[in-house]
This record gives structure tokens, sequence and C-alpha cells, in this order.
């Protein structure tokens, strides 16, 4: 079979699709926005699951992956940064220090010889905690992403509810572009040392 027709792969194509429809919808219909961007987040917890249980993880299915995260990320980011303009240079910001940061960290993976980026050593403690202590890494995800989708339904929909959910994650959103930031010079780092042992 082809690798790009695993099964962890499908999934990350209809990730694209609902990061699309997410796109496409995001400036009119806040639910099926919200529910579209939602189902493509979750995807990100299915694929990886997927490419364990049936033997099919790829070199292709884990940059399909990351690039999809960075794309969605990407897409609500840039719908923030409109619908709120006083403060919509933070999520631009956020935008560039997401896209920069994952690259480097990759790159840095693949130029050091380092098996996953996930599994990396690094000599910035809270990445060490960030990925290697259990369920951290699902529990800051899970939370920068309601952040950024309570953030996004809020300008439409005022609901308590979503008020609530939005002031206790946005500190979790916070950290978690802190964390993108020390990876990127946790991966700069890395690559500079490399290049040093060579002269």
């Amino acid at each position: 079979m082809s690798v790009y027709f695993y099964i962890p792969n499908l999934i990350g194509y209809a990730r694209v699709v609902c990061a699309l429809v997410f796109c496409y919808t995001g400036s009119f219909d806040p639910i099926v926005s919200a529910v579209a961007y939602s189902v493509s987040q979750l995807g990100d917890l299915f694929d990886g699951m997927a490419a364990r249980k049936f033997k099919q993880c790829s070199v292709f299915g884990s940059v399909l992956d990351m690039v999809t995260d960075r794309f969605s990320n990407a897409c609500l980011l840039a719908v923030l940064y409109k619908l709120y303009p006083t403060i919509g240079f933070l999520f631009l910001w956020a935008l560039a220090l997401d896209l920069c940061s994952h690259w480097y960290q990759m790159y840095s993976t693949l130029y050091c010889n380092e098996k996953h980026h996930k599994t990396a050593v690094s000599k910035y403690k809270i990445l060490e905690i960030y990925y290697k202590v259990p369920y951290m890494l699902f529990v800051m995800v899970l939370l920068s992403e309601t952040a950024m989708v309570t953030l996004y339904l809020n300008v439409f929909i005022d609901w308590f509810f979503i008020q609530a959910l939005m002031y206790v994650s946005v500190p979790f959103l916070c950290l978690k572009h802190y964390i993108n930031f020390i990876q990127l010079m946790s991966a700069s780092d890395k690559i500079i040392e490399k290049e040093s042992n060579k002269i």
C-alpha cells in the first residue's frame, strides 16, 4: 500500500479539509467554524494512535502531522487577528513564532540526527517537562486550543460558559507560546553547537 493511503495520513487529509472549512466559514458561521476547527485538532489525537495501531508510522506522516497542526493554527490565529483589531498584532506574532519554532525544531532534529523532536534532549527544563512528563503535552495543547476557540466564539456568542473557559485557558495559551520561544532557542542552540563542532 502506498504511504499516501496509510490510515493516519487519510486522517491528516481530513484534518486539512476541516481546516479549509474553517477558513471559509470563519467570518460568518461560528458554530460550523468552531466544530470544523475542533474536529481538525481532535484528528491530531487519532492519527498518531492509528499510526501505531496499524504500524503505519512514516516520515511523510510525521511531516503531514506537523504541517497540518501549523496550518490549522495559522488559520485560526489569522482570523483572531481580524476579530481583535486592537490586539491583533499579538496573534500575528504568535503565528510567526509558532511557524518558526516548529520549523527550527524539525530542522534541528534532522540536522542533529535525533530520532524525534519530542524525545530529543534539551538543556531547557521546561521543554523536558513539556515533552516528557506524561500527558503534559496533551493537557497544554488541549488548553491552548480551548483558549483560541473560545476567543473566537466569544466574539459571536455571549455565553458565560464560553467566557469562563476563555479566562481559564488563555494563560495556558500564553504559556504555550512561551514554550514555543524556548523551543526556538533550544533548536537554534543545537544547530549552532553542531556547526561549531565542525569548524
